[in-house]
């Protein structure tokens, strides 16, 4: 892909050399963590070694103490708990560590049950139907959420007057009213003290999980049986957290790191069963990438198509067999879901053409009848992606329709919806990402007031892409040590990215050499001065630059470094992400 600018993070040299000195770490690590807010040595240490015992006590989220006592006493007195979770990675981990969490502590499995609604039949989140089914047809006396329920103040409102106690945990954006539940568990409900608002729905359960655990020990620390499904459970919280795409900094890269570790070395049956049909075989390669790549849309697959609960059941049984044959219907399912992507994503880029020119717009809105509403999602990310520009997919019915958002950098999603929401439905999410519905004859109208509204706050630098640069180096700096100790800054995802490096200067050391089944990818070499490193270059066929990459060329580099094992040798890679030529 070309950016049209990269932007170069500040350099300042005495920073660098002080806190390289005081971490003892390389002029290029320290300069990576001042990007990204850390400039002492103690706060460095913290972030690199991301300790678990930094995790915060559950005490401090609001909510989880009078959560976590409702729900022990309802376990005691044997009355219906029903665990309520969204559909995707988040929920299905979510339940599947409150449910495992009650299970071990001896509920009997009459007495406790899970339900993932499903997507195309009950939407997202609460639905007032189904409540009034869970409580006539199934018992359920105690019905505690998963990674939803925020929004739902009709919903709560219809769960009193049924008699049923609710407890809604979750993570999205508070609204204007909060529900009127018995208990509502939030990192960011107002008043909150809690030190880190960005936990996925998972991380909330996980939390509701060891405050349970408490309750189910002393009161105040949980048996070492208990401790340990803790930490096992971290696993679970690690792949939702990463799929969910919350930032990767403060308690949530604690949670990603231990909970990789323990994704490689401890895994369940279920998890095992998943990472093996992803293509994760080598456990010890097991990293943020393949879980958000491979492993994450293996689990989605099954809320957007089918039903969710294969996904639950699948990550909690230990029979081996079992996890095997769900693991295998979740990856049919996926190869559904890719093949339905691919042709309502064209489809999509159609209709945004024929609308005008993407980039003379403030978003892209488009909607199609028949559109998988399951799918609609991704496909918007993918538009986000090619156009840069907020966009909403909406799967048109008949009478209602529903659409799902994703945003770009740099522009609030919830907030432009908000803005634009007279009409609305519902609608739901965060900055990033969101959902809606609204009726099919309100939807033209909304989405002229959603790019109108986009336009007027996208600014210049918005609107264009760029490629932010966090060092200049020279490639001789770039030893498999140095990229060695850069890997410490690992788990990478939003808020800690893979260090983008820029090089000025190098020299194309031969012609390209294409890779790849479609030879859509290049093999390169660049040298300066003494120094020459072997490159990678994915879809580069596909560069504007491409036809000018001939051997002796002079040329900028921006790319990410790593290291290529290969027959016992450990050896630098550049992988590069843009190329600059001038003439």
């Amino acid at each position: 892909m070309k950016y049209p600018r990269w932007r170069s993070a500040p350099h300042d040299p005495e920073r660098i050399a002080a806190l390289g000195r005081e971490a003892r770490i390389s002029p290029l690590l320290a300069q990576l963590l001042i990007n990204r807010g850390i400039g002492d040595a103690d706060a460095a240490t913290r972030f690199l070694e991301a300790k678990m015992s930094s995790l915060h006590d559950p005490e401090s989220l609001p909510g989880v103490v009078r959560a976590a006592e409702r729900i022990v006493d309802a376990a005691r007195n044997r009355r219906k708990i029903m665990i309520y979770g969204d559909y995707d990675v988040d929920g299905v981990c979510g339940v599947s560590v409150l449910w495992a969490c009650l299970k071990l502590a001896g509920v009997e499995a009459d007495a406790l049950e899970f339900h993932i609604p499903h997507r195309i039949d009950e939407g997202y989140g609460l639905n007032a139907e189904t409540i009034k089914k869970l409580v006539h047809e199934r018992g359920a006396e105690l019905i505690v959420t998963v990674d939803c329920g925020i929004s739902a103040v009709e919903e709560a409102a219809y769960a009193r007057e049924l008699g049923v106690e609710l407890i809604i945990t979750d993570h999205h954006t508070i609204g204007p009213r909060i529900p009127a539940a018995d208990v509502v568990v939030h990192p960011r409900a107002p008043g909150s003290r809690y030190p880190f608002g960005d936990l996925c729905g998972a991380a909330v359960a996980f939390k509701l999980a060891w405050q349970i655990c408490k309750g189910f020990g002393d009161g105040k620390k949980a048996s070492p049986h208990m401790r340990d499904f803790l930490v096992r459970s971290l696993g679970l919280v690690a792949l939702a957290t990463i799929a969910d795409v919350v930032p990767l900094e403060g308690e949530n890269r604690v949670i990603a790191k231990h909970g990789l570790a323990t994704l490689r070395e401890r895994p369940t049956a279920g998890l095992k069963a998943l990472l093996n049909i992803s293509g994760c075989t080598d456990n010890t390669k097991i990293n943020a990438g393949k879980i958000g790549f491979q492993v994450a849309p293996r689990i989605n697959a099954a809320g957007r198509l089918e039903f969710a609960s294969k996904a639950v059941e699948m990550l909690l049984t230990e029979d081996e067999r079992l996890a095997d044959s769900l693991a295998r219907e979740l990856d049919e399912c996926n190869e559904r879901r890719r093949e339905l992507e691919s042709s309502i994503l064209s489809q999509a880029r159609r209709a945004a053409q024929e609308r005008g020119e993407p980039a003379s717009r403030g978003a892209i809105v488009v909607g199609g009848s028949g559109w998988h509403a399951g799918v609609i999602g991704i496909v918007a990310g993918r538009l986000a992606e090619i156009y840069h520009r907020p966009v909403i997919v909406a799967s048109i019915g008949e009478t209602t329709t529903q659409a799902s958002a994703r945003s770009i950098v740099g522009i609030d999603l919830h907030q432009a919806i908000q803005a634009c929401s007279g009409k609305l439905i519902s609608f739901g999410g965060h900055a990033a990402a969101a959902g809606l519905k609204i009726a099919t004859a309100d939807f033209n109208e909304f989405a002229h007031e959603f790019d109108e509204y986009c336009k007027r706050i996208l600014t210049p630098e918005l609107k264009e892409r760029s490629l932010a640069i966090e060092a200049e180096v020279q490639l001789g700096m770039l030893t498999t040590r140095t990229v060695e100790e850069l890997e410490k800054l690992e788990p990478h995802g939003l808020g800690n990215p893979r260090p983008m490096l820029a090089a000025s200067r190098v020299v194309l050391a031969g012609d390209p050499r294409h890779v790849g089944e479609r030879e859509n990818h290049l093999q390169l070499l660049f040298r300066q001065g003494d120094v020459t490193h072997k490159a990678i270059a994915f879809n580069m066929v596909e560069h504007p630059d491409y036809s000018k990459l001939k051997n002796g060329v002079t040329c900028s580099i921006a790319f990410q470094a790593s290291i290529n094992e290969w027959r016992g040798r450990r050896d630098v890679q550049l992988e590069i992400r843009d190329v600059d030529i001038r003439e």
